[in-house]
């Protein structure tokens, strides 16, 4: 019975961080600021600008996307690392509820992540990515029209503190231009 009701729940936390994998993929997809792919740098006639990602020139659109990405692919790879060593170890029981409880601490900061970006993004900003760390928050906005201004960093703030025990002094807001 026991052995049926630990399968059971790493099951369903698999099943879980899948349905969480397609759903912020899916989002990202739908929601992809129109953006023109090579902007020009009004001092440098000829040349184009993005931001460097791994060597490439990336748009701001591609760089969230992108940054997204190996979030959850770095994620992946973790929970594959822990299904592994389920798999080819035997544990005792509360070698395995440890286990678990990391398995559902990365699901629950990886839905509280996509929560606070859609949050992020309901305000009118265009893009944004969250890392939550134990101990602080770091939050790449993409920069709107005029630039971040005291009172949009502070609806990001709040966002965050509500619906995080991060206080503000953990909270890392960053433009991306």
């Amino acid at each position: 019975m026991k052995v049926f009701k630990r399968n059971a729940v790493i099951l369903t936390v698999i099943v879980f961080v899948c349905a969480a994998v397609y759903l912020n993929w899916a989002y990202s997809k739908s929601k992809e600021a129109v953006m023109p792919e090579t902007p020009e740098d009004p001092g440098v006639a000829g040349e184009s600008v993005g931001l460097y990602y791994e060597g490439d020139a990336v748009s701001v659109s591609d760089y969230f996307s992108v940054v997204r990405l190996d979030r959850q692919q770095a994620r992946d790879e973790v929970l594959n690392q822990i299904n592994e060593a389920i798999e080819t170890m035997s544990m005792s029981q509360e070698a395995l509820d440890n286990t678990m409880a990391q398995i559902m601490n990365i699901s629950q900061i990886s839905l509280n992540e996509t929560e606070i970006e859609n949050m992020i993004k309901a305000k009118g900003f265009a893009d944004c990515v969250v890392f939550l760390k134990d101990d602080s928050v770091f939050v790449a906005v993409a920069s709107p029209e005029g630039g971040l201004t005291e009172s949009s960093v502070a609806q990001i703030a709040d966002i965050i503190t509500q619906e995080t025990s991060a206080g503000l002094d953990q909270i890392r807001i960053v433009e991306v231009k």
